[in-house]
């Protein structure tokens, strides 16, 4: 059973002692906000094991998460259908979900990736969410796109 860590720095004995590896990767449930909100954090298992790099990237990650954070919803607002618009007031007061980060290991692309969106009602029952899938390379945020299945990567 995996137990929830709170959003703070990372060193590899950290990751190796507390975390689960699970299909070449370190996996942890990390606590985000004063709701205990949480996002699944992956870390990716090279052949090296973690590699410090890989702690770096994350730790700069939760450094400036608030900065990337209102860079993506200001994203999101820009993207939204006819009919999101017609419920922006409700979606804008939302904050976004952080769902998965996930931090790779030896990738030309990015360093990490943040999956976050928000959810909302359409036709009164059903719910729909929009995911964000945002790529980050030395720092910089490189590409942010909105995408049904945000586990495939951004396009280039």
């Amino acid at each position: 059973m995996n137990k929830n860590h709170k959003l703070e720095t990372l060193t590899t004995e950290k990751v190796e002692l507390n975390f689960m590896l699970i299909n070449s990767s370190y996996f942890s449930e990390i606590i985000y906000d004063e709701n205990r909100r949480f996002f699944d954090l992956y870390l990716k298992v090279g052949t090296k094991g973690i590699l410090e790099n890989q702690t770096k990237a994350y730790n700069e990650l939760i450094e400036n998460l608030n900065e990337y954070l209102t860079k993506i919803d200001e994203y999101l607002k820009s993207t939204y259908s006819n009919s999101e618009k017609k419920k922006a007031v409700e979606l804008n007061n939302q904050k976004l979900n952080i769902e998965v980060v996930q931090i790779t290991e030896n990738n030309k692309y990015f360093d990490a990736v943040i999956v976050c969106g928000k959810e909302y009602k359409n036709f009164g029952i059903f719910k729909k969410n929009i995911g964000i899938r945002t790529e980050i390379k030395d720092g910089r945020i490189i590409t942010m796109e909105r995408k049904a299945d945000t586990l495939n990567e951004n396009l280039k």
